[in-house]
């Protein structure tokens, strides 16, 4: 099993968030045995969200940078730079009992795909969308989370698993997050490192079904 430094990414800040300014920090990592590509691809890709992702298992693109138009059911599912998104999140997602969703509106502030090749990470950032129909003023709610995708090389010749690096990290600060850190705080950890794991097992499925 690959080690991964700082698995928890404790010490890494979003773009306008420093960790200690942050009220509550998240965060996860995991090695994935398949090309930065594929991951990138299910990571950005939310029409793939409901066969894999438990925690956040379907996504509404509310707008387009390219003016695709308004209507959700016409609008690309890919994730790119000034996206505006709603997450339906599931709090409980390993439960079997109905839940409603909680929705999370969001807006995809940072972009770049990854590329083999010169060895460029993926990154993309999404922040809380200060636009939507009743969003909360930054003194009380500011959450920024970033996805970082890397090719790596674990082991040494004959040996060596080539893969990707997942990391993927949430900071939160404004007077409403104390109260959000001591009711899900706990669960949000847990669904951190689901939503890695999720990750994982779907494309590593891909992978080894297209062998």
């Amino acid at each position: 099993m690959a080690t991964i430094e700082d698995p928890t990414n404790s010490t890494r800040p979003t773009p306008s968030i420093a960790v200690a300014d942050a009220v509550c920090q998240l965060g996860s990592s995991i090695f994935i045995a398949a090309p930065s590509t594929r991951v990138w691809e299910a990571l950005t890709d939310t029409s793939t969200w409901p066969e894999w992702n438990t925690f956040i298992p379907r996504a509404t693109i509310r707008e387009q940078p390219d003016g695709q138009g308004s209507d959700p059911a016409t609008l690309s599912p890919l994730l790119r730079k000034g996206t505006r998104v709603t997450f339906h999140v599931r709090m409980d997602p390993t439960s079997n009992k109905p839940q409603a969703a909680n929705d999370v509106y969001l807006v995809v502030t940072e972009y770049t795909a990854p590329n083999p090749e010169t060895k460029t990470p993926g990154r993309i950032v999404w922040v809380v969308d200060r636009e939507a129909p009743g969003a909360l003023s930054r003194s009380l709610l500011n959450a920024e989370r970033v996805h970082e995708i890397t090719d790596v090389e674990i082991g040494e010749g004959e040996n060596a698993v080539k893969g990707t690096e997942v990391r993927n990290w949430e900071l939160q600060n404004g007077w409403l997050v104390y109260a959000v850190k001591w009711m899900y705080g706990a669960k949000l950890k847990h669904n951190f490192e689901l939503w890695v794991s999720d990750l994982k097992k779907f494309v590593e499925g891909k992978e080894s079904g297209s062998n």
